[in-house]
């Protein structure tokens, strides 16, 4: 990644989903959760320069992007202060994409937890703030909560599918 000026593997991996599902759409306003250090929304900029992307994340953005960028720090968990902040920005998006993942501790079954909080937290922002026919992608480590995520978001979508992209490996 660091000799393509790639801030991480993280781009090659939105880059691999988006060219499959086509979710990154030439006019899209994209809510980037758990944006830090910045892989996927370099992808989406990268992709088109126009593209409106706002960025949350309770780690600092070390990388400065383009004046198309807004980023927010703040923790998923403060759910109603990003809530209002959005609200009062009037912000909705045509999509919504979370790439943000736990400290690990190298306990599978506590890791994967932590990992469907998470997408649980990215989930709720599906009901205020993705537009009719937006679109939603989420990580989460695989386990024994995933089908019931799945369930879940799929429930608000025509189309649902499981992806694992090959950059994962």
């Amino acid at each position: 990644a660091k000799k393509n000026d790639v801030i991480s593997r993280a781009y090659y991996k939105l880059e691999e989903i988006d060219k499959k599902y086509q979710i990154i759409k030439n006019s899209s306003h994209v809510l980037d959760i758990g944006c830090c250090p910045g892989g996927w929304t370099q992808y989406i900029l990268n992709k088109n320069k126009n593209q409106s992307v706002v960025g949350v994340d309770i780690l600092p953005m070390e990388k400065e992007f383009s004046k198309n960028f807004t980023f927010y720090n703040f923790d998923l968990n403060e759910y109603d202060k990003i809530s209002s902040l959005f609200m009062s920005k009037d912000y909705y998006f045509d999509v919504i994409i979370s790439d943000i993942a736990p400290n690990t501790s190298g306990n599978q079954f506590l890791d994967q937890s932590k990992s469907y909080n998470l997408s649980l937290l990215s989930y709720q922002f599906i009901k205020n703030f993705l537009k009719q026919g937006g679109s939603f992608l989420v990580k989460n480590f695989q386990g024994e909560d995933t089908e019931a995520l799945f369930k879940e978001v799929k429930s608000q979508f025509k189309k649902a599918s499981y992806v694992k992209p090959i950059a994962s490996d």
